[in-house]
């Protein structure tokens, strides 16, 4: 969860942002933003308008997609496609890159920075001359709970709300 200075610097980015592009501010622009700054994880549309549904006024599902597309598009979340039928959405506060581990089973995400990756990703973008912007590096497999269990946490979840 970001700092409530943080907060309110990044909701000045995205109004601005919105300025900039002659598009109104809204309050549910603000408020859907707000949420996504609180969250500081991993989220889908669905996640997040669950999150949103103890606030005043419900917002729309299509609503709550076009504003994450424009937070996109500001710079300020980053869509990732983890090999699911849904994607997933995250606020990265700027310098604080990480790569993620995902359950091909439950879909759990887990965050890590291995300083040795980033320098290799550095030296071979050196070697083969490129000026290195953004990576993403997703590794793919069984989550502890699987590979322990023989099952994971969320299924185990899912399966006790069915009974």
């Amino acid at each position: 969860m970001a700092a409530t200075a943080d907060i309110h610097r990044e909701l000045t980015n995205f109004s601005n942002f919105l300025k900039r592009r002659n598009l109104k501010i809204t309050n549910q622009r603000l408020l859907v933003a707000e949420k996504v700054f609180e969250l500081g994880t991993h989220f889908t549309v669905d996640s997040l308008a669950e999150a949103l549904k103890d606030r005043k006024g419900e917002i729309s599902r299509a609503t709550i997609y076009r504003i994450v597309s424009l937070m996109v598009e500001s710079g300020q979340l980053t869509e990732h496609n983890f090999g699911q039928s849904v994607k997933y959405y995250e606020y990265i506060p700027p310098r604080e890159h990480h790569d993620h581990l995902v359950c091909v089973d439950c879909g759990r995400i887990e965050e890590f920075v291995v300083p040795e990756i980033e320098k290799i990703q550095l030296e071979i973008a050196t070697k083969y001359n490129f000026d290195l912007e953004d990576h993403s590096l997703n590794l793919y497999g069984k989550c502890k709970f699987l590979k322990e269990e023989g099952h994971c946490e969320r299924r185990k979840e899912e399966a006790d709300t069915i009974k």
